[in-house]
């Protein structure tokens, strides 16, 4: 079983046989990890570094999932939707049981209570530093674990995860999946990067998070056709202000880090399994606005956020060869919009895939609140996500 301490990120992998932990140490070109039996005392609840551990963390296996991308992106709300149609979706319910954490239910229930109000969670904040602790305005990832004195990530800004248990009710087996959310305007700088978002290094899978209003002539082209209320969610400047040249700069930085933090050659092309990359293209419901023929297999219809619920739960299609099918419409849609960003993330993650998802399914009011809470294709990339998880599956 592999855990990973999600303060620190020491790997720990554990031999049911000879019931001893191990510490892994990644060799150069991400091949496999050197062991070092570790003595690790269950009941402290505390790694080797000497973090507070969550006691999930040692029951089950650990995949540290990154979201990446800017303020704008919708990311934050991104999370929260992804886990509230985890937990809410009648398909998912018939083959999973998802389960937060104790230690993150304080944070979930806020953030998830914020999203069914039709609230808007808070724009990414400037992060503050105290002894023990960083902040980030909206909450989503406050670090407030002390450290040890002297402790190897002492007085580096984190991230803290929401941590959500996943039980499969055909494998009877689980995991831990820790949600890190990363402001896609720290990567820029890759010293800041590697001190603001430590947990992209040992990622299982990372998500880049691109708005579908990257292209501002195609922006134009939404405004044209928007009704009065998408109009005033179209004209927040701020809101829509990510570009490509900022997105294809955020693709190669995180590439960067990745590769230097695990000793992965430059020429070599990051595959699975060792990370799972794909790309989520956020705010799907504006793409109605465009008068292009993908967009009907891509993106909710015009009238998404007035009609009932539909039919498949909430504009997914649950089955993996549908979903493929979809994505590759989805990389089609983003060579003719943003090529620029596609060729950015094949020269790097060759096996990337693509997701339109809308986080709430309609534009934000000027106020910060939204006409409704009605994710579209939220738990596709959960289905996808689940399925590339072998500890999930039954064993030989």
């Amino acid at each position: 079983m592999r855990t990973v301490c999600l303060n620190c990120l020491t790997e720990f992998t554990y031999d049911r046989e000879h019931n001893r932990w191990y510490t892994v140490i990644r060799q150069r070109n991400s091949g496999h990890a050197k062991q070092i039996e570790t003595y690790f005392d269950k009941l402290n609840l505390r790694c080797p570094r000497g973090c507070e551990l969550d006691p999930v963390t040692l029951d089950h296996p650990t995949k540290v999932i990154g979201f990446v991308g800017e303020s704008a992106s919708s990311k934050s709300h991104l999370i929260v939707s992804m886990i509230h149609s985890m937990m809410n979706d009648p398909n998912l319910a018939s083959r999973y049981s998802f389960i937060v954490s104790p230690k993150s239910a304080s944070l979930w229930t806020q953030l998830e209570a914020r999203l069914l109000d039709r609230r808007a969670l808070d724009a990414t904040g400037p992060r503050r530093m105290s002894m023990d602790m960083t902040q980030r305005s909206d909450g989503i990832t406050v670090q407030a674990q002390r450290q040890t004195q002297g402790h190897v990530w002492a007085g580096l800004e984190q991230r803290k995860p929401i941590l959500v248990t996943a039980y499969s009710l055909h494998s009877a087996r689980a995991v831990n999946l820790a949600f890190i959310d990363v402001a896609g305007e720290d990567i820029a700088d890759g010293a800041v990067a590697a001190r603001v978002s430590p947990h992209l290094t040992v990622a299982d899978f990372l998500w880049f998070v691109v708005p579908s209003t990257l292209n501002k002539q195609y922006l134009a082209l939404m405004r044209e056709h928007a009704d009065a209320d998408d109009q005033e969610s179209l004209t927040n400047a701020v809101e829509h202000s990510q570009t490509v040249g900022r997105t294809t700069l955020m693709i190669d930085q995180i590439a960067k880090l990745w590769r230097a933090a695990n000793s992965f050659p430059i020429d070599r092309q990051i595959e699975p399994p060792r990370v799972h990359v794909s790309t989520i293209i956020a705010k799907t419901d504006l793409l109605s606005l465009i008068p292009l023929p993908e967009v009907n297999m891509v993106a909710p219809p015009a009238n998404w956020a007035d009609s009932p619920v539909s039919a498949n739960g909430a504009g997914n299609s649950y089955d993996p060869a549908q979903i493929m099918h979809r994505g590759e419409i989805t990389r089609g849609l983003v060579r003719r919009l943003f090529p620029a960003v596609d060729s950015a993330l094949s020269i790097h993650f060759p096996w990337n895939m693509y997701f339109p998802v809308s986080a709430v399914g309609c534009g934000k009011r000027g106020d910060g609140t939204y006409p409704v809470f009605k994710p579209y294709g939220a738990a596709d990339p959960v289905v996808y996500m689940l399925d590339m998880i072998e500890d999930l599956r039954v064993r030989a």
